[in-house]
């Protein structure tokens, strides 16, 4: 099913790219697919071509940087803001590498999230001391270093992992270590809905291109596909492993997963049962279409290219892969 249109009827080989000495812990395309941004634990962030996987540059953080956890990229592709572990969240000039701001927080930045349009930023900060986990929205265009909006989580929620603007800007999308999503209006800095439909953490969500909907990956070996709106769960798609991220195909009725045994018992395990596939999924009727191999640790991200015809994944033993799908693959119903 998934082989390369390079030489008709070989295995489908990826791009292996090694920037990072440290684990990765996100893997961003720019809206128009031609750029990648990857990051890693030790605090790198590198700046890919997608179609070929030259290596464009890094963006310095200092002589120690701390873990970068995230980063996203606005829809012109001209500023890219990041979330440290060194308790700040910065936003680059994505041509030239220049920093134009930088937000000291109280704690290490899990997440950043820009709005639609750019004007705002939204970080989240992890619990410190008896401050729980919050999510702090900064003007960008100010040039002001104060957030003009925190909201703080009740006392004894779990860590919050992910906060994503949704749709309009009207509400923030978050999930926590609890197993938790929750639904906060922007404007007030209220909960409006708040579900609970796993055990185990939520590592990490995406949205759809059109982002009407969105997909979670959890640790009890589930993804569950959510309507934006209503936060109502749509279809559910069941593994053998743990999952740490999902993205859905723009192009395709596919989504596909990426997980596999924790990363501290991978040093025991060989890579066939450590289950580090990236695995396909039917959208639609739940069911599993094919598995990529690679990795021999855990999937921490991994993302569709968004033309649809190509998909990245990161993973705990430092490589990025991607992967280019063969005509083949478009022909499979």
């Amino acid at each position: 099913l998934f082989r390369s249109g390079a030489q008709r009827g070989a295995p489908m080989r990826p791009i292996l790219l090694k920037g990072h000495d440290g684990p990765l812990t996100c893997v961003k395309y720019n809206k128009d697919g031609d750029l990648l941004f990857t990051t890693c634990r030790r605090g790198r962030i590198n700046l890919w071509y997608s179609d070929d996987g030259e290596r464009m540059g890094t963006y310095n953080s200092g002589a120690k940087p701390g873990a970068v956890m995230y980063v996203d990229v606005n829809f012109a592709c001209t500023r890219l803001a990041s979330a440290s572990m060194d308790q700040t969240a910065r936003i680059w000039d994505v041509e030239t590498g220049k920093k134009l701001q930088e937000y000291e927080l109280q704690a290490g930045a899990r997440c950043v999230s820009f709005s639609s349009g750019d004007k705002m930023l939204a970080v989240v900060q992890d619990p410190f001391q008896d401050q729980t986990s919050c999510i702090k929205i900064f003007d960008t265009t100010s040039g002001s270093k104060e957030p003009i909006k925190k909201i703080d989580t009740d006392y004894g929620l779990p860590k919050i992992n992910r906060a994503l603007f949704g749709p309009l800007n009207k509400r923030l999308i978050v999930c926590n270590e609890g197993g938790g999503l929750l639904g906060y209006d922007v404007a007030t800095g209220e909960c409006e809905i708040e579900r609970c439909d796993n055990e185990e953490e939520i590592p990490d969500f995406t949205f759809a291109a059109d982002q009407m909907t969105f997909i979670v990956g959890c640790k009890d070996h589930t993804s569950t596909l959510y309507d934006t709106v209503t936060m109502e769960p749509i279809k559910k798609y069941e593994t053998d492993r743990p999952i740490n991220s999902a993205a859905i195909s723009p192009l395709m009725d596919h989504v596909v997963l990426g997980g596999g045994q924790d990363a501290a018992a991978v040093t025991t395990t060989a890579g066939r049962s450590g289950k580090f596939e990236a695995t396909f999924f039917h959208k639609i009727y739940e069911t599993e279409i094919g598995k990529v191999k690679g990795h021999f640790g855990p999937i921490n991200s991994i993302s569709f290219n968004p033309d649809g015809r190509s998909f990245t994944s990161g993973s705990e033993d430092g490589y990025v892969r991607i992967h280019h799908f063969d005509p083949e693959y478009f022909s499979f119903e």
